[in-house]
């Protein structure tokens, strides 16, 4: 059985109409999709490219800095170099005269030295020379003693001559012989006043030589023993 359906033209009239295909529309659509593809890529392109060239001028500012310190710290050691070439040439030159000036000041100190010590010993035996005329000038037996002291040493001269200062001989008196004989076992002597002889120190001729046993002398000789022994 054969089923026929009938449709109505008002019902006809009634369906909603379809617009018709448009190409020119759908085209244009496709062409403007393309453009704006197009200006993405050459906007992704152009920024990929200023990216590029960003990292590109960070890069050689970079490597010029680099270039820079490695420059810089080339010229230093070089520097550093050529000053310590120089410094090793200045020492090399001066050193040798800084060890001859430190030689002779040192010379010259040592020669200080020893010109200070003689000197400090010739005042010292000078201070001890006027003490002793003032100790002898006031204890006449001091005189005496050193005197005696002086005549053990001609002991066993067959002739002595004894030069002493007046006031020693004078303080001796008539004794003076006797004295000098029993310190020298001579019986030959004589006894001179001898304004030359300081108190408390005599001269003696012998048949042998001379004693000079005056008080400047012996104090001189001692001073030489110090500076010079």
């Amino acid at each position: 059985m054969t089923t026929a359906r009938i449709v109505k033209a008002q019902s006809v009239r009634d369906l909603p109409v379809r617009p018709a295909f448009n190409f020119a529309d759908l085209r244009q659509e496709a062409d403007d999709v393309v453009a704006q593809a197009r200006q993405a890529a050459a906007d992704l392109l152009a920024g990929a490219k200023q990216e590029i060239e960003g990292l590109r001028s960070q890069m050689r500012d970079q490597a010029r800095d680099e270039g820079l310190r490695d420059a810089q710290a080339e010229i230093h050691r070089q520097a550093d170099e050529i000053a310590r070439h120089q410094l090793q040439g200045q020492l090399e030159t001066a050193l040798p005269a800084l060890r001859s000036a430190a030689e002779s000041l040192q010379a010259e100190r040592d020669r200080w030295l020893i010109r200070w010590e003689q000197t400090a010993i010739r005042v010292g035996v000078a201070i001890a020379e006027k003490l002793v005329k003032t100790q002898i000038a006031t204890r006449a037996e001091l005189a005496s003693g050193m005197i005696a002291d002086a005549l053990r040493l001609a002991a066993g001269q067959p002739r002595v001559t004894v030069h002493l200062h007046p006031e020693d001989l004078a303080a001796w008196g008539d004794q003076g012989p006797r004295i000098v004989e029993s310190l020298t076992a001579c019986a030959d002597s004589t006894l001179i006043a001898d304004p030359l002889v300081s108190r408390g120190g005599c001269r003696i001729e012998t048949t042998h030589g001379e004693i000079d046993a005056r008080v400047e002398t012996m104090l001189e000789r001692l001073a030489y023993e110090l500076v010079d022994g």
